[in-house]
């Protein structure tokens, strides 16, 4: 299939789908084919794989019209050695990992539905990337009422110039998206595709009252739940959930914040069960419920000669809970002053008492203060306090 083709056969399987119903923003799709956008080479497929547009050009535009997010910012890192593990005499390998990326199809058609668009209104994005949104949002609304910002420098100096040549001049503009763009403020939409676990207080001052800001949620790592909030006179805000998505988290200046790992701790408790502890926490539904209800907790996979295991931690990593096969049962170790795995008990004990709530029945509520609250089937209802307004 051709290029043109494949993105035809795109745009009309996510209108089959009712993912795209808005008319014009499908007119717009159809004039900005994603082709267009991504770079030939230096970008990864969600599994890791590199796409060269040059040296294989099928693979590469068969990526491009997946539904899948496509790296575009790439960067190598060592690989630790794990404990325990059949690998662990190895040398440390180099893992390839996509820090920026140019979103699926369908999660970008729903951030744009969801923004409920129209003539007239003034958009900030929050995240260029490869421009292809930017150039979706100026086909929409026209090129002055776009203001784009990027944290990148190369990406964004990349995106004006894959703009220009494809007939787009809205603004971009080299910034640090956490902090939104005030001299164009305010506007009535505020569109990111970038994941947040707070909204920013100031995309919340440059939201107009009773504009919208629309991106990705979550507490979890690269998961999470479309969220659009409505901004209200006090410069407060409150929304709902829309169903689960996975993004790149929103970069912001400095050095990207170590992830999780087992650094190899005793534990000051061992429990054995014969149930399969690891589902509650891989099952979305479940593990969203968690990053609600248990406060200041990440997650990562575990490998070890028994099989594969979990690894949870505070954000200082003094408590945590190491879980992984013990023959035909499961070990649970946890250390530190909190008892992570006790308190992920209760937390679903709770999440099944009110009946295994999916996430599309939370909401968000900020105050006037930046405090976050998510909240069950009403702002009024049930609600677990998320914490005090923090950057990262």
């Amino acid at each position: 299939m051709t290029a043109k083709e494949r993105h035809t056969a795109l745009i009309e399987a996510m209108i089959t789908d009712g993912t795209l119903s808005d008319p014009a923003l499908i007119e717009a799709f159809r004039a900005v084919p994603r082709h267009r956008y991504v770079p030939g080479s230096g970008v990864l497929t969600p599994h890791g794989t590199p796409l060269n547009a040059a040296t294989n050009p099928e693979r590469w535009l068969s990526a491009v019209y997946t539904d899948d997010a496509v790296g575009t910012r790439v960067e190598e890192r060592r690989l630790p050695r794990q404990r325990g593990s059949a690998r662990a005499a190895r040398r440390a390998a180099v893992a390839r990992s996509a820090t920026s990326s140019s979103a699926a199809p369908t999660v970008l058609a729903h951030i744009l539905e969801a923004a409920d668009l129209a003539r007239g209104q003034r958009v900030l994005e929050i995240g260029t990337g490869t421009g292809w949104n930017t150039a979706l949002l100026a086909h929409r609304l026209g090129d002055s009422a776009v203001t784009s910002v990027e944290v990148d420098e190369r990406l964004a100096e990349a995106a004006r110039t894959t703009l220009r040549a494809e007939g787009y001049l809205p603004a971009v503009h080299h910034a640090d998206g956490y902090e939104g763009w005030p001299p164009d403020a305010p506007y009535d939409r505020i569109t990111s595709t970038c994941g947040v676990r707070r909204i920013p207080p100031a995309w919340l001052r440059q939201t107009r009252p009773g504009g919208l800001i629309v991106c990705p949620w979550g507490l979890l790592e690269g998961a999470g739940v479309l969220t659009r909030v409505t901004r209200g006179r006090d410069g407060s805000a409150v929304g709902t959930f829309r169903g689960g998505v996975g993004f790149v988290p929103l970069r912001t200046p400095g050095p990207p914040r170590p992830s999780a790992r087992d650094s190899g701790q005793q534990p000051d408790e061992y429990r054995l069960t014969q149930s399969d502890p690891l589902v509650a926490l891989m099952a979305f539904p479940s593990a969203f419920a968690l990053s609600v209800m248990v406060p200041d907790w990440r997650i990562r996979q575990r490998w070890i000669g028994t099989g594969a295991g979990l690894w949870a931690c505070d954000r200082a990593g003094r408590s945590w809970v190491r879980i992984y096969p013990y023959g035909t049962s499961w070990m649970i170790e946890q250390g530190g002053p909190r008892s992570i795995w006790d308190e992920f008990e209760d937390a679903l004990d709770t999440w099944r008492g009110l009946g295994c709530p999916p996430p599309e029945r939370f909401g968000l509520s900020v105050d006037g203060e930046g405090v976050h609250r998510v909240w069950l089937d009403s702002p009024d209802g049930r609600s677990w306090r998320i914490g005090p307004p923090v950057r990262s």
